[in-house]
């Protein structure tokens, strides 16, 4: 008892010691003190955390603007790969793993775990390092959404004050976002699950995945190919391993880290039991498979050129900040109209009966299918700088991101033919030389028909017509193939390549065949128009295609500016000579040639450029490349894969040319037509139309009139020649009997050019036959010598001659009458 006593007094004297008691008192004081003192230390970070806006927390990204020359909006950018999904659109196996690795306390905690802060401390304490972050996903989401990293290295704090303030703003969204709900879910329980999982989704929209993928659904698609619903559970685990190091860790990068990482978060997900062991097993021993199916930045072939350019010139960091306006060479005017003619035009082709390919209304997509439906690409430059002022790189962006314009090459059929007639103009002939058009061999070109005739395809009419001897200016603007092949193959097939590598043509590999002459090479339509865009400019290929002006931040301030355009340093493609005479020729075709009728709808009239339009010996695409003196446009329609006709007889003037001249007449009010003036060196000949030789006085045909009868038409015309080439020979085809023969030409020089007005005559025109009457001379006439000094022909001779040829109208016409002389009187002295 007395031990028991002296026991229980001394349990007494511990409880009663006064020294204890001053001890805690002392140390609740400097509880308190210490409190209030880490308050007032962290009360600038709570300030700060306090200042930022937390209902812009869903704002991915500030959009910079895409505008034309003319500072109007064309269009919108964002440069993070992304596209936002509910969280009702992501497997729970991917949200473990995301618990599992990153925050396993994060639906017990109110977005700091201070159970995990109190552990990293420790741990990094006992480690004498670094190695714990306890950072929640709340606080890794307020760090994303407000770049807290930028705040703080302005602000030049050190890391562990920026967690400080990530902690604050983390307490501050979960409260934001419970207090938003509230009234929706008011069972305390409900409404901090549903708070957890919007802290969930925007964490997983807005997080980067590495490889350039921003959030859940753009890492499925760029490494897996998948929706996030459709990953595996080694998928969900290796994509939530990119987190904790984007760049490092993604399975496109390094496959071998990627898997290290993911077996890592299988290890958390088995820990925390969220799988068994026997799918840890069979998912650990699985290797990193990828299939990349990206998603595609932007609405439009022109967007992705111009983000491209944006990021080379400014950067993926300072464009990811968004806030820019961007000046782009695009005129909004002929690009909108570019774009609805082209959807229009197509739809109408679609709608022709004799139309039996997939049509655009009954696509439906699905993931690699490529759209066999009508296709179509245009592209209009400014001809003297290269700015690109429309571009359309295909029918359907959201169906196909395949480029026409960058990556599309096509048979160029005979929008080709200009590159074979600038050859024989360089190498000596003129646009007056004379070809045969006349039936060929199909076998001689093997394109087209393997055997029997030649088709006339170029002429695009179904009935077309042989015209014998024809001048080439003729047989260019009438796309005559058989008298193209004569004359490319009269020169040689190395000089028209060459000629065709000299405007930026690319030239099959290997032997040169004939079928060259008629376009079978593809060639790009960014090409064709640089090449088209020559001729209009002297024979000089513009520079490199400009899609960028400059670059303004938020502030305003220029943060790229394009350098001024340059000229071309690559050697001209003709002499200036030569590329007017290309000009003047084609501007035939919409005169007299296979374009006379479709002439009419350009607004600019008469039109002061020139254009083509090509076909293919398949009918499979169709061309049409031309220019008004200021800009160049050139459209195609075809299909992606494949060579079958679009419809038979699918002519190039019935495919392409609306939607051209719609554009073109836009255009027409910012970038109105000029005149190509003849540059020096070219004087003017008259040229008889039927011979290609210079006009005599006697070139005239035969015109057949329904209610007039027959009249005669003078044949001769104007045509601008080199002055070091323009000797020709006399016309060999009117004036029979001598006159303007070649013997003749030898034998007495250059024969007067008919200088009159009068181009139609209503009766044959009278040639003389010799340097009198034929016949008895009843008057004693004086005789004419037509002959000088020298012997040679020199007739001065205007108006009706009295000497006649009767082959102009027949052996069989009657005579000219002669009134009877009066009597003579003779007088006797």
């Amino acid at each position: 008892m007395a031990k028991q006593k002296k026991k229980n007094r001394r349990k007494r004297r511990f409880y009663k010691r006064k020294r204890l008691w001053i001890f805690l008192l002392l140390c609740m004081s400097a509880g308190v003190v210490g409190l209030r003192e880490a308050n007032e230390r962290l009360q600038p970070y709570k300030e700060q955390a306090a200042q930022i806006d937390i209902s812009t927390i869903d704002d991915v990204e500030i959009p910079s603007l895409i505008m034309d020359h003319k500072g109007r909006e064309i269009g919108r950018m964002f440069v993070e790969n992304r596209s936002k999904v509910s969280i009702e659109k992501v497997p729970q196996k991917l949200i473990d793993a995301l618990i599992a690795q990153e925050d396993q306390r994060f639906f017990k905690h109110d977005g700091v775990d201070q159970i995990g802060v109190a552990r990293a401390i420790w741990l990094n304490l006992k480690a004498g390092a670094v190695t714990q972050g306890a950072s929640t996903i709340t606080m890794q989401l307020a760090r994303n959404a407000f770049d807290l990293k930028s705040k703080v290295k302005a602000r030049g704090q050190t890391g562990i004050e920026r967690k400080i303030v990530e902690a604050f703003l983390a307490l501050r969204i979960e409260r934001h976002l419970m207090d938003s709900i509230a009234a929706d879910y008011p069972d305390e329980g409900e409404s901090k699950a549903r708070m957890k999982r919007m802290v969930l989704e925007y964490y997983l929209n807005r997080i980067p995945f590495g490889h350039g993928y921003y959030g859940v659904r753009s890492g499925a698609l760029g490494y897996f190919g998948k929706e996030p619903m459709d990953l595996t559970i080694e998928e969900c685990a290796s994509l939530v391993a990119c987190v904790k190091n984007p760049t490092q860790i993604s399975p496109l990068a390094n496959r071998a880290k990627n898997r290290k990482a993911r077996d890592h978060v299988l290890n958390r997900m088995l820990a925390e039991e969220m799988i068994t062991e026997s799918e840890w097993m069979e998912l650990s021993s699985k290797p990193v498979v990828v299939n990349p199916k990206p998603l595609r930045k932007g609405k439009s072939h022109l967007y992705e050129i111009v983000d491209d350019i944006a990021l080379e010139k400014v950067g993926i960091e300072a464009m990811s900040r968004g806030g820019f306006r961007i000046y782009t060479t695009i005129d909004r005017d002929a690009q909108n109209r570019a774009e609805r003619s082209l959807q229009a035009h197509l739809a109408r082709i679609e709608a022709r009966s004799e139309y039996g390919h997939p049509k655009h209304s009954e696509f439906k997509a699905a993931p690699g299918k490529v759209p066999a439906y009508l296709q179509s690409a245009a592209l209009m430059i400014d001809s003297d700088t290269g700015n690109v002022l429309a571009y359309v790189g295909g029918r359907d962006y959201a169906h196909s991101q395949y480029d026409f314009i960058e990556l599309g090459r096509r048979p160029f059929g005979t929008t080709y033919l200009p590159v074979v007639y600038a050859a024989a103009l360089e190498s000596g002939h003129h646009p007056c030389t004379t070809i045969r058009d006349e039936a060929m061999d199909a076998r001689a070109v093997a394109v087209g028909a393997q055997e029997g005739i030649l088709g006339e395809w170029g002429m695009e009419v179904l009935n077309p017509q042989y015209e014998g001897r024809i001048s080439s200016k003729r047989a260019l603007a009438a796309s005559k193939l058989a008298a193209t092949v004569r004359l490319g193959r009269g020169l040689s097939l190395e000089e028209v390549a060459d000629q065709a590598r000299a405007f930026g043509l690319p030239v099959g590999k290997g032997e040169l065949l004939t079928r060259m002459l008629l376009g079978y090479d593809s060639v790009s339509l960014k090409e064709a128009v640089r090449a088209y865009s020559a001729i209009s400019r002297k024979g000089v290929l513009p520079g490199d295609l400009r899609y960028i002006e400059r670059i303004e931040d938020a502030d305003g301030e220029v943060v790229y500016q394009a350098e001024p355009a340059e000229k071309s340093d690559t050697d001209p493609a003709c002499d200036e000579i030569t590329a007017y005479q290309i000009h003047d020729m084609l501007r035939e075709s919409l005169q007299n040639g296979n374009l006379a009728t479709e002439a009419s709808t350009l607004r600019q009239q008469p039109f002061t450029g020139a254009v083509k339009t090509g076909t293919t010996h398949k009918f499979a695409d169709g061309w049409c490349v031309g220019y008004n003196g200021k800009v160049t446009l050139g459209v195609w329609v075809g299909f992606h894969q494949g060579k079958e006709a679009i419809y038979e007889n699918a002519f190039g003037r019935q495919l392409v040319f609306r939607p051209w001249s719609e554009v073109m007449n836009v255009a027409e009010d910012s970038y109105p037509g000029t005149e190509i003036e003849p540059p020096e060196g070219l004087s003017p000949v008259k040229v008889c139309s039927e011979s290609g030789l210079r006009a005599t006085r006697y070139c005239y045909e035969s015109v057949e009139d329904p209610v007039k009868g027959r009249s005669f038409r003078y044949t001769g015309h104007t045509e601008l020649l080199r002055a070091a080439r323009r000797k020709l020979g006399l016309c060999d085809i009117h004036g029979k009997g001598g006159i303007g023969t070649n013997e003749v030409l030898e034998r007495y020089g250059p024969l007067a050019v008919e200088s009159g007005d009068q181009q139609l005559l209503p009766v044959a025109p009278i040639v003389p036959q010799t340097n009198g009457l034929v016949g008895e001379d009843p008057y004693n006439s004086e005789l004419v010598n037509l002959e000088d000094a020298n012997g040679e022909l020199s007739i001065f001779v205007r108006g009706p001659s009295l000497l006649l040829e009767t082959e102009i109208l027949g052996d069989g016409d009657d005579e000219v009458p002669l009134h009877r002389p009066r009597k003579i009187e003779i007088k006797t002295d």
